[in-house]
């Protein structure tokens, strides 16, 4: 019975996560930000835990636009290798306090259903990658959990890649389930 609760509290809260853990959200530190403009522009996804909305898709990269000092609209662009075309995600990313702390609520247009998700920067190097992640409680026992690297490059050199997957090892959250995204033939 506890299992059809959890999966049904998965669909009502909309969780694009596909990786489930028991327990609790870990209690990570995040990047502190000074300004949000500096996320401004284009970031390629270079690998990331299965997202369940970002399937069948590849050349993914993640537009960021400045509103203001605390919100930043998000345009996500994403190949769809069936058919050809490019399926384009819309949402706006705003801090979630005026503290210099970097969470964000991510608000992103992928149909009925969806609802604000938490994404955290673990580390960021405005030139270079930026490491994601989010969690969201499900119920007292269970949590949903993905993550992204994104790269200011197409194709980020192993040394980039390892920088940013640092930031996932220092604060014990799991990259088995990381798959690189592919950036071919974009």
């Amino acid at each position: 019975m506890f299992q059809y609760v959890t999966v049904f509290a998965l669909f009502l809260c909309g969780i694009n996560s596909q990786i489930i853990r028991s327990g609790k959200c870990p209690d990570v530190p995040v990047q502190k930000i000074v300004n949000v403009n500096k996320f401004n522009g284009v970031w390629y996804e270079a690998e990331r835990s299965p997202i369940r909305f970002e399937d069948g898709g590849s050349c993914t990269k993640h537009s960021f636009t400045p509103v203001s000092n605390l919100k930043l609209h998000v345009l996500i662009s994403q190949l769809l290798r069936k058919s050809g075309q490019t399926r384009l995600i819309e949402g706006s990313a705003t801090l979630i306090n005026k503290a210099d702390e970097a969470k964000f609520t991510v608000n992103l247009n992928i149909g009925p259903g969806s609802r604000p998700t938490p994404y955290w920067v673990l580390e960021v190097n405005f030139n270079e990658y930026l490491a994601l992640w989010s969690c969201s409680q499900i119920d007292a026992n269970t949590y949903a959990e993905f993550s992204i690297i994104l790269a200011r490059s197409r194709n980020p050199s192993q040394e980039i890649l390892n920088k940013a997957r640092c930031a996932y090892d220092r604060n014990n959250i799991s990259r088995k389930e990381f798959q690189k995204v592919d950036q071919n033939n974009c």
